[in-house]
Protein backbone atom coordinates (compact mmCIF):
# COMPACT_ATOMS: atom_id res chain seq x y z
CA UNK A 1 0.00 0.00 0.00
CA UNK A 2 1.68 3.73 -1.00
CA UNK A 3 -1.09 5.84 -0.36
CA UNK A 4 0.13 9.28 1.03
CA UNK A 5 -2.97 11.33 -0.13
CA UNK A 6 -1.48 14.84 0.39
CA UNK A 7 -2.91 15.55 -2.47
CA UNK A 8 -6.07 16.84 -1.21
CA UNK A 9 -4.26 19.97 0.71
CA UNK A 10 -1.91 21.36 -1.91
CA UNK A 11 -4.92 21.21 -4.41
CA UNK A 12 -6.14 24.17 -2.53
CA UNK A 13 -3.43 26.66 -4.05
CA UNK A 14 -2.37 27.54 -0.26
CA UNK A 15 1.21 26.35 -1.22
CA UNK A 16 4.69 28.49 -1.92
CA UNK A 17 8.56 28.08 -1.72
CA UNK A 18 9.80 27.52 1.79
CA UNK A 19 12.03 25.43 3.72
CA UNK A 20 13.02 25.58 7.02
CA UNK A 21 15.88 22.77 7.64
CA UNK A 22 18.74 23.76 10.24
CA UNK A 23 22.42 22.48 10.44
CA UNK A 24 24.62 21.10 13.23
CA UNK A 25 27.71 19.55 13.91
CA UNK A 26 26.70 18.11 16.76
CA UNK A 27 26.50 14.57 16.31
CA UNK A 28 24.54 11.35 17.49
CA UNK A 29 23.12 13.75 19.96
CA UNK A 30 21.61 16.52 17.68
CA UNK A 31 18.04 15.30 17.30
CA UNK A 32 17.62 15.26 21.08
CA UNK A 33 17.81 18.85 22.19
CA UNK A 34 14.00 19.57 21.41
CA UNK A 35 12.82 16.96 23.20
CA UNK A 36 12.15 17.41 26.58
CA UNK A 37 11.22 13.34 27.25
CA UNK A 38 14.76 12.60 25.68
CA UNK A 39 16.25 14.89 28.28
CA UNK A 40 14.26 12.74 30.98
CA UNK A 41 16.10 9.83 29.70
CA UNK A 42 13.25 8.46 27.62
CA UNK A 43 14.92 7.99 23.96
CA UNK A 44 12.24 6.43 22.30
CA UNK A 45 9.85 9.60 21.67
CA UNK A 46 10.13 12.34 19.17
CA UNK A 47 7.79 14.96 19.00
CA UNK A 48 5.53 15.84 16.49
CA UNK A 49 3.25 18.77 15.30
CA UNK A 50 0.45 19.65 12.90
CA UNK A 51 0.45 22.95 11.96
CA UNK A 52 1.09 24.86 8.35
CA UNK A 53 4.18 23.50 7.49
CA UNK A 54 7.25 25.23 5.99
CA UNK A 55 7.42 28.62 5.50
CA UNK A 56 4.91 29.41 2.63
CA UNK A 57 2.93 25.88 2.70
CA UNK A 58 0.05 26.34 4.45
CA UNK A 59 -0.47 22.94 5.26
CA UNK A 60 -3.88 21.44 6.18
CA UNK A 61 -3.49 18.02 8.47
CA UNK A 62 -0.34 17.40 7.88
CA UNK A 63 2.00 15.15 10.90
CA UNK A 64 5.43 16.46 11.21
CA UNK A 65 8.54 15.47 13.09
CA UNK A 66 12.53 16.90 13.05
CA UNK A 67 15.05 14.40 12.09
CA UNK A 68 18.84 14.48 11.94
CA UNK A 69 20.90 13.22 9.29
CA UNK A 70 24.72 12.58 9.79
CA UNK A 71 27.07 11.16 7.22
CA UNK A 72 27.66 7.78 8.41
CA UNK A 73 30.01 6.99 11.52
CA UNK A 74 30.62 11.18 11.80
CA UNK A 75 29.36 14.05 13.71
CA UNK A 76 28.96 16.05 10.64
CA UNK A 77 24.91 16.08 10.76
CA UNK A 78 22.06 18.34 9.45
CA UNK A 79 18.56 18.94 11.40
CA UNK A 80 15.56 19.06 9.41
CA UNK A 81 12.66 20.44 10.36
CA UNK A 82 8.63 19.61 9.06
CA UNK A 83 9.34 16.37 8.01
CA UNK A 84 6.10 14.69 7.24
CA UNK A 85 5.50 11.73 9.20
CA UNK A 86 3.07 8.60 7.33
CA UNK A 87 2.26 5.36 8.39
CA UNK A 88 0.83 4.60 5.02
CA UNK A 89 4.42 4.69 3.47
CA UNK A 90 7.94 3.05 3.74
CA UNK A 91 11.40 4.80 4.08
CA UNK A 92 12.95 8.32 4.54
CA UNK A 93 13.23 10.75 1.69
CA UNK A 94 14.34 14.16 2.20
CA UNK A 95 13.91 17.14 -0.54
CA UNK A 96 17.31 17.89 -2.34
CA UNK A 97 16.79 21.56 -2.08
CA UNK A 98 16.75 21.49 1.71
CA UNK A 99 20.33 19.40 2.17
CA UNK A 100 23.59 21.82 2.83
CA UNK A 101 26.54 21.06 0.57
CA UNK A 102 28.69 19.85 3.59
CA UNK A 103 25.85 16.97 4.41
CA UNK A 104 27.79 14.61 1.36
CA UNK A 105 25.98 11.19 1.77
CA UNK A 106 27.34 8.40 0.32
CA UNK A 107 25.73 7.35 -2.92
CA UNK A 108 24.55 4.09 -3.80
CA UNK A 109 24.80 1.90 -6.78
CA UNK A 110 23.17 -0.91 -8.95
CA UNK A 111 24.49 -4.11 -9.35
CA UNK A 112 25.73 -2.42 -12.72
CA UNK A 113 27.72 -0.06 -10.92
CA UNK A 114 25.67 2.74 -12.16
CA UNK A 115 24.21 4.95 -9.58
CA UNK A 116 21.04 3.53 -8.15
CA UNK A 117 18.01 5.98 -8.62
CA UNK A 118 14.49 5.14 -7.12
CA UNK A 119 11.16 6.27 -8.65
CA UNK A 120 8.52 5.62 -5.31
CA UNK A 121 5.22 6.10 -6.20
CA UNK A 122 1.96 7.56 -4.15
CA UNK A 123 -1.63 8.06 -4.85
CA UNK A 124 -0.82 11.22 -6.41
CA UNK A 125 2.50 11.51 -7.98
CA UNK A 126 6.25 10.06 -6.95
CA UNK A 127 9.58 11.06 -5.63
CA UNK A 128 12.68 10.33 -8.26
CA UNK A 129 15.93 10.47 -6.78
CA UNK A 130 19.23 8.87 -5.90
CA UNK A 131 19.47 6.56 -3.11
CA UNK A 132 22.12 7.21 -0.45
CA UNK A 133 23.17 6.26 3.01
CA UNK A 134 22.78 7.77 6.57
CA UNK A 135 22.47 7.92 10.08
CA UNK A 136 19.06 8.64 11.21
CA UNK A 137 18.32 10.19 14.50
CA UNK A 138 14.94 10.47 15.66
CA UNK A 139 13.61 11.43 18.90
CA UNK A 140 16.37 9.95 20.92
CA UNK A 141 16.82 6.39 18.95
CA UNK A 142 19.74 6.11 15.82
CA UNK A 143 19.46 3.91 13.05
CA UNK A 144 22.67 3.73 11.27
CA UNK A 145 23.74 3.41 7.73
CA UNK A 146 20.22 3.63 6.53
CA UNK A 147 19.22 3.67 2.59
CA UNK A 148 17.35 7.05 2.08
CA UNK A 149 16.04 8.73 -1.19
CA UNK A 150 17.06 12.12 -1.69
CA UNK A 151 14.05 13.47 -3.68
CA UNK A 152 14.98 15.59 -6.96
CA UNK A 153 18.18 14.73 -6.77
CA UNK A 154 18.59 13.26 -10.14
CA UNK A 155 17.40 16.00 -11.85
CA UNK A 156 19.55 15.78 -15.20
CA UNK A 157 18.15 12.28 -15.52
CA UNK A 158 14.71 12.26 -16.81
CA UNK A 159 12.43 9.73 -14.78
CA UNK A 160 10.99 6.74 -16.95
CA UNK A 161 7.51 7.00 -18.39
CA UNK A 162 7.00 3.98 -15.95
CA UNK A 163 7.67 6.09 -13.25
CA UNK A 164 6.54 9.71 -14.14
CA UNK A 165 2.87 7.93 -15.32
CA UNK A 166 2.32 8.11 -11.79
CA UNK A 167 1.22 12.01 -11.95
CA UNK A 168 2.84 14.80 -10.98
CA UNK A 169 6.52 14.84 -9.53
CA UNK A 170 6.57 15.52 -6.21
CA UNK A 171 10.56 16.61 -5.17
CA UNK A 172 10.34 20.65 -3.92
CA UNK A 173 8.82 21.67 -0.93
CA UNK A 174 5.79 23.27 -2.14
CA UNK A 175 4.85 19.90 -4.31
CA UNK A 176 6.03 17.74 -1.52
CA UNK A 177 4.11 19.67 1.63
CA UNK A 178 7.45 19.56 3.43
CA UNK A 179 11.40 19.17 3.79
CA UNK A 180 10.75 15.78 3.61
CA UNK A 181 8.65 12.66 4.23
CA UNK A 182 9.57 9.49 6.73
CA UNK A 183 7.42 6.56 5.82
CA UNK A 184 6.90 4.32 9.07
CA UNK A 185 4.56 1.98 8.01
CA UNK A 186 3.68 -1.45 8.59
CA UNK A 187 6.67 -2.98 6.52
CA UNK A 188 10.76 -2.96 6.88
CA UNK A 189 11.21 -2.54 3.35
CA UNK A 190 10.11 -0.11 0.58
CA UNK A 191 9.48 -2.67 -2.14
CA UNK A 192 10.68 -6.27 -0.69
CA UNK A 193 10.50 -8.92 -2.94
CA UNK A 194 8.89 -7.81 -6.26
CA UNK A 195 12.19 -5.45 -6.38
CA UNK A 196 14.68 -8.03 -5.24
CA UNK A 197 13.61 -10.28 -8.33
CA UNK A 198 16.44 -10.76 -10.22
CA UNK A 199 15.24 -12.48 -13.35
CA UNK A 200 12.52 -9.34 -14.17
CA UNK A 201 13.21 -6.06 -12.66
CA UNK A 202 10.37 -4.27 -11.33
CA UNK A 203 9.64 -1.37 -13.63
CA UNK A 204 8.58 1.82 -11.80
CA UNK A 205 10.76 1.63 -8.69
CA UNK A 206 14.69 1.34 -9.03
CA UNK A 207 16.66 2.41 -12.03
CA UNK A 208 20.33 1.72 -12.79
CA UNK A 209 21.23 4.61 -14.47
CA UNK A 210 23.71 6.42 -16.74
CA UNK A 211 23.64 9.70 -17.79
CA UNK A 212 20.45 10.18 -19.39
CA UNK A 213 19.64 6.04 -19.95
CA UNK A 214 18.03 4.47 -17.14
CA UNK A 215 17.39 0.66 -16.97
CA UNK A 216 14.87 -0.88 -13.81
CA UNK A 217 16.88 -2.86 -11.65
CA UNK A 218 17.06 -5.65 -9.16
CA UNK A 219 17.86 -4.22 -5.56
CA UNK A 220 18.20 -6.58 -1.98
CA UNK A 221 16.01 -6.14 0.31
CA UNK A 222 18.58 -4.93 2.67
CA UNK A 223 19.67 -2.18 0.17
CA UNK A 224 16.36 -0.63 -0.84
CA UNK A 225 14.85 2.35 0.80
CA UNK A 226 14.14 1.47 4.83
CA UNK A 227 11.59 2.24 7.36
CA UNK A 228 14.17 3.63 9.86
CA UNK A 229 12.36 2.24 12.56
CA UNK A 230 12.55 -1.53 11.94
CA UNK A 231 16.61 -0.75 11.81
CA UNK A 232 16.97 0.67 15.46
CA UNK A 233 18.71 -1.30 18.07
CA UNK A 234 15.50 -1.66 20.04
CA UNK A 235 11.95 -0.30 20.07
CA UNK A 236 11.88 -1.13 16.14
CA UNK A 237 8.61 -3.45 16.11
CA UNK A 238 6.45 -0.72 15.76
CA UNK A 239 5.30 2.69 16.07
CA UNK A 240 2.08 4.42 17.81
CA UNK A 241 1.19 8.10 17.10
CA UNK A 242 -0.42 9.70 20.08
CA UNK A 243 -2.39 13.08 19.36
CA UNK A 244 -4.54 15.09 21.81
CA UNK A 245 -8.42 15.75 21.18
CA UNK A 246 -9.21 18.69 19.54
CA UNK A 247 -12.71 20.70 19.33
CA UNK A 248 -14.96 20.17 15.71
CA UNK A 249 -14.14 23.47 14.50
CA UNK A 250 -10.82 22.49 14.42
CA UNK A 251 -7.16 23.68 16.18
CA UNK A 252 -4.29 26.37 14.55
CA UNK A 253 -1.89 23.63 16.04
CA UNK A 254 -1.65 20.67 17.58
CA UNK A 255 1.15 18.59 18.91
CA UNK A 256 1.73 15.22 20.09
CA UNK A 257 4.74 12.11 20.44
CA UNK A 258 5.65 9.98 17.43
CA UNK A 259 6.64 6.89 20.07
CA UNK A 260 8.54 4.36 18.51
CA UNK A 261 8.12 0.39 19.60
CA UNK A 262 5.47 -1.79 20.76
CA UNK A 263 5.33 -3.11 24.30
CA UNK A 264 9.17 -2.40 24.68
CA UNK A 265 9.05 0.29 27.47
CA UNK A 266 6.54 1.85 29.99
CA UNK A 267 5.16 4.22 27.37
CA UNK A 268 4.14 2.27 24.55
CA UNK A 269 2.51 -0.60 25.90
CA UNK A 270 -1.03 -1.92 23.89
CA UNK A 271 -2.96 -1.59 27.05
CA UNK A 272 -7.04 -1.50 26.43
CA UNK A 273 -6.04 -1.00 22.45
CA UNK A 274 -7.58 -3.97 20.12
CA UNK A 275 -5.66 -5.16 17.10
CA UNK A 276 -6.78 -5.48 14.26
CA UNK A 277 -4.60 -7.64 11.95
CA UNK A 278 -3.71 -6.73 8.02
CA UNK A 279 -3.03 -8.02 4.90
CA UNK A 280 1.13 -8.22 4.72
CA UNK A 281 1.33 -7.31 0.85
CA UNK A 282 -1.50 -4.42 1.32
CA UNK A 283 -2.34 -3.46 4.57
CA UNK A 284 -5.96 -3.70 4.34
CA UNK A 285 -8.63 -4.44 6.42
CA UNK A 286 -12.31 -4.30 6.65
CA UNK A 287 -14.22 -1.44 6.81
CA UNK A 288 -18.44 -1.57 7.16
CA UNK A 289 -20.01 2.06 6.97
CA UNK A 290 -23.19 2.65 5.24
CA UNK A 291 -23.88 -0.86 4.04
CA UNK A 292 -20.92 -0.88 2.03
CA UNK A 293 -18.02 -3.51 2.55
CA UNK A 294 -14.96 -1.68 1.84
CA UNK A 295 -12.62 -4.77 1.76
CA UNK A 296 -9.22 -2.42 0.69
CA UNK A 297 -9.45 -0.18 3.94
CA UNK A 298 -6.07 1.26 6.10
CA UNK A 299 -5.11 3.52 8.43
CA UNK A 300 -2.81 6.50 7.26
CA UNK A 301 -1.38 9.62 8.98
CA UNK A 302 -0.02 10.73 5.61
CA UNK A 303 -3.70 11.28 4.42
CA UNK A 304 -5.62 14.39 5.32
CA UNK A 305 -8.81 13.61 6.13
CA UNK A 306 -11.19 10.93 6.13
CA UNK A 307 -12.16 9.47 2.17
CA UNK A 308 -15.03 7.13 1.80
CA UNK A 309 -17.71 6.35 -0.61
CA UNK A 310 -21.08 8.01 0.42
CA UNK A 311 -23.61 9.53 -2.34
CA UNK A 312 -25.89 10.39 0.42
CA UNK A 313 -23.76 13.63 2.06
CA UNK A 314 -23.91 16.66 -0.17
CA UNK A 315 -20.28 17.23 -1.62
CA UNK A 316 -18.81 20.73 -1.86
CA UNK A 317 -19.31 21.36 -5.50
CA UNK A 318 -16.80 24.52 -6.30
CA UNK A 319 -12.84 25.35 -6.99
CA UNK A 320 -10.43 23.17 -5.16
CA UNK A 321 -12.74 21.47 -2.65
CA UNK A 322 -14.69 20.11 -5.10
CA UNK A 323 -15.34 16.41 -3.99
CA UNK A 324 -15.08 17.24 0.12
CA UNK A 325 -18.31 16.54 2.09
CA UNK A 326 -19.86 19.70 2.66
CA UNK A 327 -23.10 18.72 4.70
CA UNK A 328 -25.69 21.83 5.84
CA UNK A 329 -24.65 20.55 9.64
CA UNK A 330 -22.06 17.98 11.02
CA UNK A 331 -22.53 14.35 11.11
CA UNK A 332 -21.71 12.34 13.50
CA UNK A 333 -21.27 9.04 12.00
CA UNK A 334 -20.07 4.88 12.65
CA UNK A 335 -18.37 2.90 10.51
CA UNK A 336 -16.88 -1.03 11.79
CA UNK A 337 -13.32 -1.92 11.43
CA UNK A 338 -12.57 -5.47 10.85
CA UNK A 339 -9.13 -7.06 10.82
CA UNK A 340 -8.24 -10.70 9.62
CA UNK A 341 -8.05 -11.84 13.13
CA UNK A 342 -12.03 -11.32 12.63
CA UNK A 343 -11.60 -8.43 15.73
CA UNK A 344 -13.84 -5.81 14.80
CA UNK A 345 -14.38 -2.34 16.33
CA UNK A 346 -17.10 -0.10 16.26
CA UNK A 347 -15.36 3.43 15.58
CA UNK A 348 -16.96 7.07 15.80
CA UNK A 349 -16.16 9.63 13.30
CA UNK A 350 -17.47 12.88 12.13
CA UNK A 351 -17.94 15.16 9.76
CA UNK A 352 -18.70 18.60 8.86
CA UNK A 353 -19.00 21.34 6.25
CA UNK A 354 -15.32 21.57 4.49
CA UNK A 355 -15.93 24.77 3.65
CA UNK A 356 -16.67 26.36 6.66
CA UNK A 357 -13.50 24.33 8.26
CA UNK A 358 -11.31 25.78 5.81
CA UNK A 359 -12.56 28.95 6.47
CA UNK A 360 -11.19 29.42 9.78
CA UNK A 361 -7.45 29.26 9.39
CA UNK A 362 -6.82 26.19 11.57
CA UNK A 363 -4.19 23.53 10.50
CA UNK A 364 -5.55 20.82 12.22
CA UNK A 365 -9.39 19.40 11.65
CA UNK A 366 -10.65 16.22 13.00
CA UNK A 367 -13.94 16.16 10.88
CA UNK A 368 -12.61 17.01 6.67
CA UNK A 369 -13.40 14.43 4.49
CA UNK A 370 -13.56 13.63 0.73
CA UNK A 371 -15.02 11.35 -1.18
CA UNK A 372 -13.61 7.88 -2.17
CA UNK A 373 -12.77 8.46 -5.53
CA UNK A 374 -11.86 4.91 -6.05
CA UNK A 375 -14.53 1.87 -5.11
CA UNK A 376 -14.06 -0.42 -1.99
CA UNK A 377 -11.77 1.43 0.15
CA UNK A 378 -12.35 3.67 3.43
CA UNK A 379 -9.03 5.82 4.10
CA UNK A 380 -8.78 6.66 8.00
CA UNK A 381 -6.31 9.59 7.57
CA UNK A 382 -4.95 12.44 9.84
CA UNK A 383 -8.59 13.38 11.10
CA UNK A 384 -8.91 9.72 12.91
CA UNK A 385 -5.93 10.30 15.14
CA UNK A 386 -6.66 13.25 17.18
CA UNK A 387 -7.83 11.95 20.53
CA UNK A 388 -6.26 8.48 20.04
CA UNK A 389 -3.28 6.39 20.05
CA UNK A 390 -2.75 4.62 16.84
CA UNK A 391 -0.08 1.65 16.97
CA UNK A 392 0.98 -0.05 13.62
CA UNK A 393 2.74 -2.62 13.97
CA UNK A 394 5.81 -3.76 11.16
CA UNK A 395 5.58 -6.82 9.57
CA UNK A 396 7.34 -10.11 10.76
CA UNK A 397 8.02 -8.17 14.33
CA UNK A 398 7.00 -9.74 17.65
CA UNK A 399 5.00 -7.45 20.21
CA UNK A 400 3.06 -8.47 23.28
CA UNK A 401 -0.02 -8.22 20.67
CA UNK A 402 1.27 -11.27 18.52
CA UNK A 403 3.37 -10.97 15.26
CA UNK A 404 2.76 -7.71 13.21
CA UNK A 405 1.28 -6.44 10.94
CA UNK A 406 -1.33 -4.86 12.61
CA UNK A 407 -2.85 -1.67 13.38
CA UNK A 408 -4.45 -0.85 16.41
CA UNK A 409 -6.39 1.90 18.49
Amino acid sequence: MVTRGTLVAYAFALIACGSSSTQTDAGADAANTNDADVDAGVINVAPVIVDQGPAGVGAVNVLYTTITLCIPGTTTCQTIDHVEVDTGSVGLRIVSSVLDAFLILPAATAGSGNPLIECYQYADGYNWGPVVTADVHIGGETAASVPIQIAGGAASTPAPSACSSAGSEEDTVPTLGGNGLVGIGFQAADCGNACANTTTPRTGSYYSCTGTTCTPAAVPIASQVQNPVSLFPSDNNGVAVELPAIDPGGAATVTGSLIFGIGTASNNALGAAQIITIDATTGYFTTVFADQTLAASFIDSGSVSYAFPDTAIPQCTTGSLTGFFCPPTSLSLMATNTGQNHVSIATPFNVADANGLYGNGDAALNDLAITAFTPGYFDWGLSFFYGRTVFTAISGAMTPGGAGPYFAY
